[in-house]
């Protein structure tokens, strides 16, 4: 017969060791594994029948997910968040200065934002424009509010004279063709080719 020693339990320090060289061993078989799936599905998806369908999403959805991974590792964000942190804008401004410069900017946005008037009595059209951001100078470029309407009531009218969508159209490109002149190219705006003598 023969005796069997009883085992003895594990000790604490035992048990931290094992689970950190399977921790070590998960990570680099995870490594791996998505260094291997970000080589391999492009190739999978370029192989003959090439097609759109579930399977290639699936494989573009496997290629992602093995980028982010090995993103992860390297930087500690994923790919979206270390994306989105390059190209959004900072979480939070370096120096107080930078955190001044935007609460002002703020304010002024605000202010201009309200429900005031387009342009006070005691301000002028081209002061107003000149306090616009850059952007939206350049969308808008020199109009002025109330543009919407004035374009409604000049189609509007158009419309009753009988022209079409056509005319109105190549109206605006001349226009814009030759900044702002009529079709007489001495600035009048109904473009109806008369000089001021005739």
């Amino acid at each position: 017969m023969s005796t069997s020693t009883p085992q003895q339990p594990p000790s604490p320090s035992s048990i931290a060791d094992l689970e950190a060289a399977r921790a070590a061993q998960f990570a680099t078989l995870t490594r791996t594994l998505s260094y291997t799936l970000l080589l391999a599905c492009p190739a999978i998806a370029a192989l003959p029948p090439r097609k759109l369908d579930l399977y290639t999403f699936g494989l573009g959805a496997v290629w992602v997910a093995s980028a982010s991974h090995i993103t992860h590792q390297r930087t500690g964000q994923g790919i979206w968040r270390n994306v989105a942190s390059r190209v959004g804008p900072p979480a939070a401004l370096p120096t107080e200065r930078a955190r001044e410069v935007k609460r002002e900017l703020e304010e002024r946005r605000v202010a201009l934002r309200g429900n005031t008037p387009a342009y006070p009595p005691t301000q002028d059209k081209g002061k107003v424009i000149e306090e616009r951001g850059v952007l939206e100078r350049v969308w808008m470029g020199q109009e002025e509010e109330g543009w919407k309407e004035k374009r409604l009531r000049e189609e509007r009218e158009a419309l009753e004279e009988g022209r079409g969508y056509g005319d109105l159209i190549l109206e605006q490109v001349w226009e814009v063709w030759n900044w702002g002149k009529g079709k007489g190219g001495d600035g009048d705006e109904k473009g109806d080719g008369k000089k001021g003598g005739e």
